[in-house]
């Protein structure tokens, strides 16, 4: 809650904590999920129209916070808020809130618009005495973890704008800001419209994400069977005869008879000459020896 004299810069989480959990039954939280109305203490939230619901909330010292499911088409969302008269006479002129909202929509967000409004249809002016905690700096910036960028406009209307992520379908988003209420109405509304760009865009219709392509598991290959060949024995291997071998069988080549002497003289040796030598002179010596004798 927001004191009347001081606004304390309170650091804050983008998730509520396991404190502020167990602070839901002590401090009027209902988890119906199909609840229209929710009462916190002295604060109550109702829907009046588009498609979403209120499935719980929870007050602690610091927040507000409110669960929230969108599931369109319709996300014109508007909720009223009562019961800001209960604060004054406590000293605190507003609250600081943390929306945690689910998109059921089947489309991405990148932009998430809140507005203030007096009337259901007429939106809040500068001086009417609601805003988005206009004037307190303390409490700034406001924040969200996937839609980190905040948009505040006063002078036509009072709006807070995130953008600058996305929120696909089947994720959470949560929103941190502050309300504070001057008017003498006990009862304003809060626009909440998802994909609203400011500027007079307007709504825009950002394009759903491209299924993931399904995960086709590769065919189980079984492993092919190692056939061995048989193995086939060798017919046992007969020992041949011994082969004989022929005798060699030398032939030598016939010896042609030597011719026949010819009428060619032969020549002697020169020892057959020298020996007739000597046989005719012995013989020549006997003879006159013998006749010697005979004288």
């Amino acid at each position: 809650m927001v004191p009347s004299d001081v606004v304390r810069s309170l650091g804050w989480s983008v998730r509520p904590t396991l404190a502020t959990i167990a602070l839901m039954a002590g401090l009027g939280m209902t988890t119906d999920a199909q609840a229209a109305r929710l009462q916190l203490g002295d604060v109550s939230f109702e829907e009046v129209s588009g498609n979403f619901q209120i499935t719980g909330g929870s007050r602690s010292p610091d927040f507000y916070t409110l669960y929230q499911d969108v599931t369109g088409p319709d996300v014109n969302l508007l909720m009223r808020i009562e019961g800001f008269e209960a604060l004054y006479e406590d000293g605190y002129v507003g609250i600081r809130v943390q929306s945690i909202v689910r998109n059921l929509t089947g489309t991405p967000w990148i932009f998430f618009d809140h507005e203030l409004r007096e009337e259901q249809t007429i939106p809040s002016p500068e001086a009417d005495g609601l805003s988005f905690a206009q004037g307190y700096t303390s409490i700034r910036p406001f924040t969200s973890d996937l839609l980190p960028l905040a948009n505040e406009v006063i002078d036509v209307r009072d709006f807070v704008n995130f953008s600058g992520g996305v929120v696909q379908p089947g994720q959470t988003v949560t929103f941190l800001y502050a309300i504070t209420d001057n008017s003498p109405d006990d009862r304003f509304f809060l626009l909440q419209r998802p994909n609203f760009q400011p500027g007079g865009v307007g709504f825009v219709n950002p394009t759903p994400p491209a299924p993931e392509p399904p995960v086709i598991p590769p065919p189980v290959v079984e492993p092919v069977p190692v056939v061995e060949p048989p193995v086939v024995s060798s017919p046992p291997i007969e020992a041949s005869p011994p082969v004989e071998t022929p005798p060699v069988v030398v032939e030598n080549p016939p010896v042609e008879p030597l011719p026949e002497p010819t009428n060619v003289a032969a020549v002697p040796e020169p020892t057959t000459i020298m020996g007739a030598m000597l046989a005719a002179l012995s013989g020549i010596w006997f003879k006159q020896r013998q006749r010697q004798d005979s004288e």
